[in-house]
């Protein structure tokens, strides 16, 4: 036999030799995560709290109060996530109303999962290329801007946070088989669940990662150790329909009404697709997607094509999975992710939302980083730093779209410009700049649209209130008795639409239920004690006043109206008397001096009236008071001393003043 020669042996060996990967440290890609993050994110600052944020914090009482109870027991919003809102009140607790540290955090919970995400897959034995390929897509693609830069959107990157480490710790237990990684798994499962009900996929997830990325066979015996998961989802999955229901949010009844079944499966195919092309073109991105209008008794013909390339998309992704599983898997994941919010059972008058791609982008993500990152080629790495650099560019004007509600919602108009979710979102914008006729006009044009909504009625009720057009406050009063949310408000500016009518009558029931409904609203309270009061149920009335003194006692306003009430009884010297004693306990109280100097006039006692409008006048910026004493002068005939006290008048711009001045020929 020829004797072998060394140096071939050698070079047979070094070609046989696997390529060693490179591996990178896990603390340089977190760092190179987080700084990415910010900087995609930086618009962010300039953005304040939009959208939900007001019912999920600005006006949630639990969050301002950081009631513990109510916290983590109650639905908020049509929905159970008491950790979410847990961290949401303690962030108030901290900064009150600012937004910065909601901002902060969310960007700080999705930098960690972007990191997680790598650390997942590496686990899951995929090439480091790949790992970190995903990792920095997940943290700048646009279509994750709704579920970060939105503060109400905690919920999504705290669900994933919690659902990304079970994973992981569920992946260390089947390689170790150590039974507290396991149990660590269900606490974080739990804990998902605890901060948005779309956890409940968890338990499919495991299945099928077992299946096409740990290569397990399918047997009962696998299924075992994910029976706990499974009680958790049963539970959870109870809980969420049971708060979507509560709030009104369980649309079956109305999109079974209005589409037919082959239409909602259409509509079903249109969404999952709307996700997998938004993936790679994530354009024209909207806080609100609504349901296709139909045309002529039909759908758009795109949701018919949507069938034919539904069928396209799954028939070559189950051919590329043939040759490698890992594309079932990438499907399946996106598949199950969405499942809850695909439509299937209609929730909410949205067919797809931004927020709903955040856990499910890892599916659509993961192939074109597996794509890329296996391409050793210059298109290869070139392809993927333009993706990030782009998607990181889009995300940063994206994010801008989050600073206030007309930022948000105008360019939404323009596709959908008779949308009631997006008119009335924009006529609260209006409403919070105190843009009266433009909000009433945008949240009328809502209402006109369909959008059956409690709070649009109530609102638009109370600006016709505000208007003194009572007739139509009450139109628009009724139908918010008809809508969800309810709101004891209703009651309340109904009773007030009738006691400004003077229907005193017709106001009572609707103040009395409105004032038991919620017997701390000050408000509610008032108006109830007016009606009494008006119905001359005098000690009723003072009642409902004293317990507004208890609740109050600066409320001097009640102290006014307990006075006024002795004077409609005839009994004038105790209404001065009450009077006297509210101006001593506030000297800067006018409507006190208005009334006491009121009734000492009827009484023909003017110069004890004169003596309090003239205390009231060191007050009094508008020149009322001052105008005041000169019509009492003039009425006795002191013509000369009313001109002075007009001129006083005059200076301080009471327009009444000025034209008895003008008229007269005086100059001032």
């Amino acid at each position: 036999m020829a004797k072998q020669n060394p140096k071939q042996k050698t070079e047979k060996v070094a070609i046989e030799s696997p390529t060693i990967e490179k591996e990178y440290n896990k603390w340089v890609v977190l760092g190179g995560l987080i700084a990415l993050v910010f900087a995609a994110y930086g618009m962010i600052w300039q953005n304040g709290f939009v959208w939900d944020d007001d019912p999920y914090i600005v006006l949630n009482e639990a969050v301002k109060s950081f009631n513990l109870g109510s916290l983590l027991t109650n639905f908020h919003v049509g929905n159970y996530h008491p950790l979410t809102m847990l961290s949401l009140a303690l962030e108030y607790l901290i900064v009150g109303d600012k937004p910065w540290l909601s901002h902060f955090n969310n960007l700080l919970i999705h930098s960690i999962n972007s990191f997680l995400l790598y650390v997942l897959v590496r686990k899951l034995e995929i090439n480091s290329s790949v790992a970190i390929l995903l990792a920095f897509f997940f943290a700048v693609h646009p279509l994750h801007v709704e579920s970060v830069a939105w503060a109400a959107e905690r919920k999504d990157v705290l669900y994933t946070l919690f659902l990304f480490l079970s994973l992981i710790y569920y992946i260390n237990y089947c390689k170790s088989k150590n039974k507290i990684m396991y149990v660590f798994s269900l606490v974080l499962f739990l804990a998902s669940c605890l901060s948005k009900g779309m956890a409940v996929v968890l338990p499919a997830l495991l299945i099928v990662t077992d299946w096409w990325m740990a290569g397990k066979k399918f047997s009962w015996k696998n299924l075992l150790d994910k029976i706990p998961y499974f009680v958790i989802t049963f539970v959870f999955a109870y809980i969420a329909t049971t708060a979507q229901k509560d709030a009104g949010a369980d649309a079956s009844s109305v999109i079974n009404a209005a589409y037919t079944g082959s239409e909602r499966f259409r509509i079903v195919c249109y969404s999952f697709l709307f996700y997998w092309f938004k993936t790679i073109l994530p354009i024209n991105l909207l806080p609100f997607y609504p349901y296709p209008v139909k045309i002529g008794g039909s759908i758009p013909a795109v949701y018919n094509f949507a069938v034919l390339g539904l069928m396209i998309f799954l028939g070559l992704m189950y051919w590329l999975g043939r040759k490698n599983r890992k594309v079932w898997w990438a499907v399946a994941f996106f598949m199950i992710s969405i499942s809850t919010v695909i439509q299937i059972l209609p929730v909410g008058s949205a067919i797809v939302a931004d927020r709903y791609y955040y856990l499910s982008s890892v599916g659509p993500l993961f192939l074109v980083a597996f794509w890329l990152g296996n391409l050793k080629t210059d298109f290869g790495r070139i392809a993927s730093f333009g993706l990030i650099l782009v998607w990181t560019v889009l995300t940063f004007f994206q994010t801008g779209h989050w600073k206030n509600g007309y930022t948000l919602f105008k360019p939404a108009e323009k596709f959908y410009p008779e949308d009631a979710m997006i008119l009335s979102n924009i006529g609260w914008y209006h409403l919070g700049q105190k843009e009266f006729p433009t909000a009433k006009s945008y949240l009328t044009r809502a209402d006109n649209n369909g959008f059956k909504n409690g709070d649009v009625c109530r609102t638009i009720g109370s600006m016709f209130i505000d208007e003194g057009d009572y007739k139509n406050a009450l139109i628009y009063l009724e139908r918010a008795q008809l809508f969800l949310p309810k709101s004891p408000r209703t009651e309340w500016l109904t009773a007030l639409a009738y006691l400004r009518s003077n229907e005193f009558s017709k106001a009572l029931p609707f103040a009395e239920k409105a004032a038991k409904e919620d017997p701390n609203k000050l408000d509610y309270l008032n108006t109830y004690a007016q009606v009494l009061m008006n119905l001359k149920q005098f000690d009723e009335s003072n009642k409902v006043f004293s317990d507004i003194i208890s609740k109050d006692p600066e409320n001097w306003d009640a102290y006014l109206n307990i006075s006024y009430s002795h004077k409609l009884k005839g009994d004038t010297q105790t209404e001065l008397k009450l009077l006297a004693d509210l101006i001593n306990k506030k000297p800067s109280y006018l409507p006190a001096y208005r009334n006491i100097g009121v009734t000492f006039s009827d009484l023909g006692m003017h110069e004890q009236a004169v003596q309090y409008w003239q205390r009231a006048t060191v007050y009094d910026s508008t020149g009322d008071y001052d105008y005041n004493i000169g019509i009492n002068f003039a009425n006795r005939g002191q013509v000369n001393v009313a001109k002075d006290w007009y001129l006083k008048a005059a200076k301080k711009g009471k327009p009444d003043a000025i034209e008895i001045l003008k008229a007269n020929g005086v100059q001032y």
